[in-house]
């Protein structure tokens, strides 16, 4: 499913009511992700004890979160996706301490009340929160009018787990909001969303957009960007050029394979910047993808023109091939099929269904990766074959003429 905006409701209901700030966006099929926010009179004027949250989300989504913090780094962060179970919901208190993925908190003291679960396609977290005034990395004043909320979500395929450590892939879309606290209290029920109506018209709130450079939509655009870049570089161009000399027709190395595989390098290069932007940017530059593909590209551009440059001069001086044909050769073949198995770890990272990486671009991916390696297996079949009936018909030759 895909939304093309979101609700983020930050309200609470109770008798008597009490609301506190709504930022509302329209969102296709009348389908909402919403967050609710309520604090105790008791909380709100000793500064400690409870707060309660209430997160809802089509249960179609992979995962959704609010977080405490004007950004990552530091916030206190819970996420929720849907459980094994077909009608329960999982809450996971999580830690970002930098740009990595958010760690689980075990020292979270939380609990999910009635009413949580999915229902109707819904999927309902109903929270009380016993250290959301103060956690590891930062705290949260409860009679504050400005008080510092992020949230975000991702698309895809459920995740249908009880397991709170679970793993989970980079955001579609995310926000922040500051909210009125001092609007959310005379709140004095165990459980303020059961059978409560939130009214979104009395709130005060103040909605922070992304940054134009980290926005969800430039942040699709260079993942689709990195992956056809990449593709096209491993998958199709780095073999096809190394085809050039093998093949039956002369062709000239320093003129036409070495200017085609520096133009294919230097693409890969532009490919692991934004690769490296993405894994930043997403809290994933410790991730197996990112790490493999700096090592690839990284060795590629330090060591692979250097070897084919030492066998160029080799082979000008005594027309004969050295340990660097062979070691450029072997290397090269080496890094492209590690090349195109990370690019199936990178389609994983992104998520398989998402919007940036489709099914059909995975589908289509592993199809040209098998036909380029049947094709280059089989162009090296057909020229070993040749060379070796070659030198069968020079030997008939020489015994005839002696």
């Amino acid at each position: 499913m895909k939304f093309e905006t979101l609700l983020i409701a930050l309200g609470l209901g109770s008798f008597p009511l009490a609301v506190a700030q709504v930022v509302i966006f329209t969102a296709s099929d009348q389908n909402v992700i919403s967050y609710s926010i309520g604090v105790p009179n008791t909380t709100a004027s000793s500064g400690s004890g409870p707060i309660f949250l209430q997160m809802k989300a089509p249960s179609t989504i992979q995962w959704f979160a609010l977080g405490q913090g004007a950004h990552m780094a530091g916030a206190n962060i819970f996420v929720v996706y849907s459980s094994s179970s077909s009608d329960k919901v999982t809450i996971s208190p999580r830690l970002a301490k930098s740009h990595i993925e958010p760690e689980y908190n075990p020292d979270a003291r939380i609990s999910l009340l009635q009413g949580s679960g999915i229902q109707n396609g819904v999927m309902t977290a109903n929270v009380r929160c016993d250290t959301c005034i103060q956690w590891n990395g930062g705290s949260l004043d409860p009679g504050t009018s400005s008080s510092n909320w992020i949230w975000s979500y991702r698309e895809g395929i459920p995740l249908s787990s009880n397991n709170v450590t679970e793993d989970i892939r980079i955001h579609d879309h995310f926000g922040r909001v500051i909210v009125d606290l001092t609007k959310a209290t005379d709140l004095n029920a165990s459980n303020p969303f059961l059978g409560a109506s939130l009214d979104p018209s009395s709130n005060d709130f103040t909605a922070v957009p992304p940054s134009s450079s980290n926005g969800p939509h430039k942040s699709r655009a260079i993942l689709i960007a990195h992956g056809l870049v990449m593709s096209f570089a491993f998958v199709i161009f780095f073999p096809t050029f190394a085809l050039l000399i093998p093949i039956p027709w002369a062709v000239s190395v320093s003129k036409v394979h070495a200017p085609l595989q520096i133009f294919t390098l230097t693409l890969s290069t532009a490919g692991m910047g934004m690769g490296i932007w993405l894994g930043v940017d997403g809290s994933q530059i410790s991730n197996a993808h990112p790490i493999i593909g700096l090592l690839v590209v990284g060795s590629l551009i330090f060591l692979q023109p250097l070897m084919g440059f030492l066998q160029h001069l080799h082979f000008r001086q005594t027309g004969e091939k050295s340990f660097f044909s062979y070691s450029h050769r072997w290397f090269g073949r080496i890094m492209i099929i590690l090349g195109v198995f990370n690019g199936g770890l990178g389609f994983r990272l992104a998520g398989f269904g998402s919007p940036g990486t489709p099914r059909s671009a995975m589908i289509a991916y592993s199809v040209i990766s098998g036909v380029v390696g049947l094709t280059y297996l089989a162009v090296h079949a057909f020229t070993t074959w040749r060379s070796g009936k070659g030198a069968e018909l020079s030997g008939a030759r020489d015994n005839r003429e002696n």
